[in-house]
């Protein structure tokens, strides 16, 4: 499951979630908000989630010869 939260004052409070694949673990979002991705190692493939600022929502996936264990995005 990934779960996106929010800022309240000092606490975090969810926003919003969406399934994801088995043994996620590390995600990286766009520099603008709306795209976040998620590396999963057992379906091998990066899925792709797209964020309105209330929902998460799958908008596909990258699939790729090996189970990805890092990611990051690139810098301005």
């Amino acid at each position: 499951m990934v779960k996106v939260l929010s800022v309240k004052g000092n606490e975090l409070v969810p926003l919003t979630e969406a399934k994801a694949g088995h043994w996620c673990q590390g995600l990286a979002w766009s520099k603008d908000g709306r795209t976040l991705l998620a590396q999963c190692m057992v379906e091998k493939e990066i899925m792709v989630f797209s964020f309105d600022g209330k929902e998460l929502k799958l908008a596909g996936s990258i699939k790729v010869s090996g189970g990805p264990a890092a990611i990051r995005t690139a810098e301005p």
